[in-house]
């Protein structure tokens, strides 16, 4: 969008792959990175042989043997799937984000050159189809998405018409208005609107049952229950969409608004400052400030943080980790384009707010102190 180009991104959905991985291919895999035959034989032992039932009550089934798949709730298992699926990044020619079996692949050009994007997509899509077919993973063309990303002037301009369709394995896949990556909604501008709409109907759907019973509940329960089951809604992701107007973050704050009053049992017209500092919760703006500086503590400080986080930024003594909770500024490695959609972005803001903080904060010695002593913070800010 920066560049004035549009971008082809295709969501994968792989049906039922942590169950669907084949032990040799597995085991094999494991082979290929030189792991000590004592190893791939206690793997070998950790994944076959293993059988299962279903339980109704006090109703058994007789027991089945498992012939495929990582055990489910294991500690080993998601680094075993990754492992698995890591090869279908070798033949994509596309940019592509993977995280466990969630696969996304797009790619970039001008308007007038969009339909060379798209080409590129399909060529990727088909050697996903190929490399799933080998090693017996599935993808859901039905569930599958595709959407074409850009600015409003640039996406008002399209010919959807012309464009080359988007095939998978034979099925065509029709270009979405909004697509569910992660748990976040994208729409053609990023514009934001489609996922604050969830937002709003999965608050008020958790708070539909609760209402039934905030005559019955002590304040107490009430609190533990709007922390989990309503603020988790606003929580989830949060920093992913930072570049919000002033009337999305005010329909963020008036649905926090709505979890006070089912605590407290107000009216709609009822004023809630004193309730919130009763609460100790911080405005939406500032509450997901802190989840940005959270982020960041971690990315800084934490040694297994990727390197593709850690890329972001520089520092004036870049020498020794120390010197980050020093009085120097953090600063960007990449420079300021000055636009307002760069300048909203996690790097520009987790930066401005970093240098912002007070000394004696950005010194915590760990994570969780530096979180109680920024909501210290901020709490005295916003009363």
């Amino acid at each position: 969008m920066e560049k004035g180009q549009l971008t082809v991104l295709s969501l994968l959905d792989f049906s039922n792959a942590f169950n669907t991985v084949d032990f040799d291919v597995l085991l094999a895999l494991l082979r290929s990175f030189n792991i000590s035959p004592a190893v791939i034989v206690w793997f070998h032992s950790y994944l076959c042989g293993r059988r299962q039932r279903v339980r109704i009550g006090d109703i058994v089934s007789s027991w089945c043997n498992t012939l495929a798949g990582v055990p489910q709730g294991g500690v080993l298992s998601p680094l075993l799937f990754a492992i698995f699926i890591n090869s279908i990044s070798k033949n994509l020619s596309s940019s592509y984000h993977l995280y466990a079996d969630d696969l996304q692949i797009y790619s970039q050009a001008p308007l007038s050159e969009l339909n060379r994007a798209i080409t590129a997509v399909n060529s990727d899509l088909c050697a996903i189809s190929s490399w799933s077919k080998r090693f017996g993973l599935r993808v859901n063309p039905v569930k599958t998405q595709v959407i074409v990303i850009g600015s409003s002037r640039m996406v008002s301009r399209l010919d959807w018409a012309a464009l080359s369709p988007i095939v998978f394995d034979g099925v065509t896949i029709p270009f979405s208005e909004t697509v569910k990556n992660l748990g976040i909604i994208f729409d053609r501008c990023l514009s934001w609107g489609p996922q604050l709409t969830a937002v709003s109907r999965r608050l008020f759907a958790s708070a539909a049952s609760l209402k039934r019973l905030r005559n019955f509940l002590p304040t107490a329960t009430k609190i533990a229950l709007a922390q989990t089951l309503l603020l988790s809604v606003f929580d989830y992701a949060d920093v992913c969409y930072l570049d919000l107007s002033q009337i999305q973050l005010d329909k963020l704050e008036r649905l926090q608004n709505f979890c006070i009053r089912f605590i407290f049992g107000l009216r709609k017209y009822d004023h809630i400052s004193k309730f919130r500092s009763k609460l100790k919760w911080l405005p939406i703006r500032l509450r997901r400030n802190t989840h940005v500086l959270s982020l960041l503590y971690n990315i800084l400080f934490n040694p297994s943080s990727p390197h593709y986080l850690k890329d972001h930024f520089h520092f004036l003594h870049e020498s020794h980790a120390l010197s980050l909770r020093s009085s120097e500024n953090l600063k960007l490695r990449t420079p300021l384009h000055g636009s307002a959609f760069f300048d909203n972005s996690f790097t520009v803001q987790a930066v401005r707010l970093w240098n912002a903080l007070p000394l004696s904060i950005r010194q915590a010695p760990s994570l969780n102190v530096f979180k109680e002593k920024v909501k210290s913070h901020y709490l005295s800010i916003s009363t």
